[in-house]
């Protein structure tokens, strides 16, 4: 069972979370907070596996990461919040965030990333990865990026399968049906894949896909229409 916390000055937001976690499998609340005072007076007995914290609601800030890091190294934090800027992100990740959503995203990418996060993964959802390529591409977030691609390359059960499936010539939805999960989940894993790997196409996936055997180069019929 994962134990969860929520933090979000917002009670709109606060119980849209709740709701959320409540219907997740293996997904326990075990309390919440609207301020950064309740916050560290009731974790600290707690000590769930996740603090779902939105920073930048009116009563919490990137003091409350740092300390929680602090007092519960074995709590992961996984953000949700409105909006964010590529400064907040840096500052995020360099506090100690996982994983990274936003309050827009779907429940069925926010519950991937309870469960992602739970099992010491990093997520961020699509927008965010979208804003970190575009930036790396850029010349921006440079070291961020790298930071998140990790070295070496640490890629997922999960996404490992992705990979395969992707490879195998299925589009988002067929690779949607088959892992049970929206197709929309499987575009933010994708992103998430061509991010590590620092490539921008499927050809890229493929390749990878045959360098670390997970196809059968002579069995696979490269179509070049889908790459």
């Amino acid at each position: 069972m994962i134990e969860v916390f929520v933090a979000d000055s917002s009670y709109l937001c606060r119980e849209g979370i709740i709701s959320l976690i409540k219907a997740c499998k293996g997904v326990k609340l075990v309390g919440e907070a609207d301020n950064s005072k309740a916050l560290t007076a009731r974790i600290g007995q707690l000590q769930p596996d996740i603090l779902m914290l939105n920073y930048s609601s009116p009563f919490f800030d990137f003091e409350d990461i740092g300390l929680i890091m602090n007092f519960l190294p074995k709590t992961k934090i996984l953000a949700v919040t409105h909006d964010f800027t590529k400064k907040d992100i840096t500052a995020a990740i360099d506090a100690g965030v996982t994983s990274h959503v936003l309050l827009e995203c779907s429940k069925e990418e926010i519950s991937d990333a309870i469960y992602a996060t739970a099992n010491d993964e990093k997520f961020f959802c699509g927008k965010i990865v979208d804003e970190m390529m575009v930036s790396r591409e850029s010349g921006d977030l440079h070291e961020l990026a790298a930071e998140i691609s990790c070295d070496p390359i640490r890629i997922s059960r999960r996404e490992l399968d992705i990979i395969k499936l992707i490879a195998e010539g299925n589009t988002n939805k067929e690779v949607a049906d088959v892992l049970f999960i929206s197709a929309h989940t499987v575009m933010t894993h994708r992103k998430n894949i061509m991010n590590k790997l620092g490539i921008n196409n499927t050809a890229g996936i493929v390749l990878y896909a045959v360098r670390e055997n997970l196809i059968d180069p002579g069995k696979f019929l490269f179509d070049q229409g889908n790459l």
